[in-house]
Order: structure tokens, then sequence, then C-alpha cells
């Protein structure tokens, strides 16, 4: 794998080979902590990617290194609450995400699609990243293993545009759920009115409208209390330099954007998994919220970052992490 450029916040690039030594020698430093929380395992340097080995060993959870479906098939039937996945898109974006072709690309996803879908309980979701072009192909033959599916748009205007073809604003998140009684939990996530609902709190409906008085039994619709029900287009920015957050992984996911599906999707303690962990979002987000993780990855270097995000989670309560996100789309809005 070729070196990267070492970002601002530290998170270097290291060859296996001085990830190997480093490990070996106990000489990697601590992150800046007195002791480091969770251990790792030396003994799966030279693993084999078809029996994933245990990297890295916490309290709440676990990385893997080795391949996704592999990894998956050494989970219990129905022991998982929710799981992420960004997997590659087949777009070549690096040495992992190319296939021979399409097709070879939709049967290979459909592979892990099926042990995900077994490995999830009865009321568990799957939230699955890609472009839309990407996702078209895998939606319909993945229904076979989900009861149903939402289509998500994560939309950000912080993304150069250099190409001569549309500019590219969005990715796509299906949400597949295991069965129709799906952990949901809208509260965690809902969305300040618009000014205009505020200032008309309480109104009578048209009599087209499902809220009319003669559909409704003549009840006012009013404002929740907690706010709006979120839409299906999320506004996230992408991860940039200068974030704390950022490694040097091509396609990292903002822990903004995890953080809406984590806390909308499972509870305390429950189990959230991520079979191609990356830079390890999933886990450090899933850390913050008081969630128990497992992660897999092909990479040594990226699940090292991860590791070392994990060790550097800001300890924050749930919801001083909801209103830190709060704050921060607040200031975005302020900066338009």
């Amino acid at each position: 794998m070729p070196k990267l450029k070492r970002p601002s916040n530290d998170y270097g690039s290291y060859s296996s080979s001085e990830l190997c030594l480093s490990l070996q020698n106990n000489s990697f430093r601590n992150f800046g902590k007195r002791a480091l929380d969770g251990t790792f395992n030396i003994n799966c340097i030279n693993s084999n990617l078809d029996a994933p080995s245990l990297f890295y060993d916490h309290p709440n959870g676990e990385i893997w290194i080795g391949d996704a479906t592999a990894w998956l098939k050494t989970l219990e039937n129905e022991s998982v609450d929710l799981i992420f996945a960004d997997p590659p898109y087949n777009i070549n974006k690096a040495e992992w995400d190319s296939f021979e072709s399409q097709e070879d690309y939709i049967k290979w996803s459909l592979l892990w699609l099926k042990e995900a879908s077994r490995v999830l309980k009865s009321n568990g979701t799957l939230y699955i990243c890609g472009f839309s072009e990407i996702l078209a192909d895998i939606k319909h033959p993945a229904l076979k293993h989900f009861e149903g599916c939402r289509w998500l748009i994560w939309h950000y205007k912080n993304k150069a545009n250099l190409g001569s073809d549309w500019g590219r604003s969005d990715e796509c998140i299906l949400h597949f759920r295991k069965s129709r009684r799906f952990t949901f939990n809208i509260d965690n996530i809902r969305l300040p009115y618009s000014n205009h609902t505020l200032k008309y709190p309480t109104h009578p409906q048209a009599e087209t409208s499902q809220y009319g008085d003669k559909k409704n039994g003549g009840r006012l619709w009013t404002p929740n209390p907690l706010g709006a029900k979120p839409k299906d287009v999320i506004e996230i920015p992408t991860t940039c330099n200068g974030m704390n957050e950022k490694t040097p992984h091509p396609t990292q996911k903002p822990e903004e954007l995890l953080r809406k599906f984590i806390l909308v999707s499972s509870n305390p303690g429950d189990i959230v998994i991520d079979p191609f962990l990356g830079s390890g979002t999933t886990a450090v987000v899933s850390e913050q919220l008081g969630r128990k993780w497992k992660g897999c990855d092909i990479s040594m270097e990226y699940s090292f970052w991860a590791a070392k995000r994990i060790e550097l989670v800001q300890r924050k309560s749930v919801q001083e992490w909801i209103q830190f996100d709060a704050k921060n789309t607040e200031r975005r809005k302020s900066i338009r």
C-alpha cells in the first residue's frame, strides 16, 4: 500500500512492516495517555485474511483483521443489534476497491449481505453506504434477506468537483430492516422546526390534509416538543483536513453522520458491528454513545488508526453528544 500524506492531527501513515516492528517491540506510544484501555495482539501480524484474527481487544469491543464475509461467518445467529457497512464501491478508489466486473461485485455483495442478515437480531438494522448507481444494483436482490428498505441521501456541500460530468454532492445509504418491528428511536434525532412552523404552532388544517378535522377527529396538530421528524435527506459535511477526527483513509465517514444512525437504530449496551471498519468511525461513535462494538478490516494500518481513535474517545453523555451535533448544525447555518 502506498504511503499517504501525514495529516495535521498526526494519524501517520505506516507500512505493515513498521507496524509489525512497533507491536513486536511494544515501542508504540500510548497516544499521550498514561495507559491504554485496550491491548494489541501481536500474534495476528501475518494472519490469513480468510481466517480473521483479533488485532485489538478493548473492554467494550474488538477489532479483527481479515475478510469481511469470513469474519461475519464467525458471529452467532441473531447476535447483533445494528450493522453499519461502508464497503468498497467498485470505483477503483484504492487497491481494495476494484472488481473484475459489476456482476462480480454484486455477487460478492450478496454473499456478505446474506451473512449480515443472519447475524442481525429480528429487530435489527443494516445501513449500507454507496453511490446511487452502485446501490441500485444491490437493493432488489438483497431484499430477499430483509423485510424492507428505505433509501436515504447523505448530502454534502464541501467536496470539490473537478470532473467534466455532473458534480457529485451526495452519497446514498440503504436502510435495510430485518423485520417490520425494528429499533427506531426517532426522538433521539429530531430536528428544530422551521420559523414558519413555530410562528403558527397550532392551526386548523385543510380538509384535504391527512390532519384535517374530519379525518383527525377534530384534533389540531401541534409541534412535538422534541422537534420535527428527520427527513430522508441528511446534510452533513464530509470529513476534511483540519478536523480532529480526520485520518488519511480515502473514504472516511464523519462521526456526526454515524451518530445519527447509531442513536436512532440502537440502544445503550447494544452490539454494533462494522465488517468494513476502515479507520474506525463506527467503533468510535459506538464507544462515544455507550454501545458495544466489533469491527473487521483487511488493513492493519487502518485498524491501527481505528484503535488509536478509540483510545482517544472523548467522554460525554449521550445528551451532550446530541447537543454537540445540534450546535454544529446551527453554526454551519449561521456562516452561510
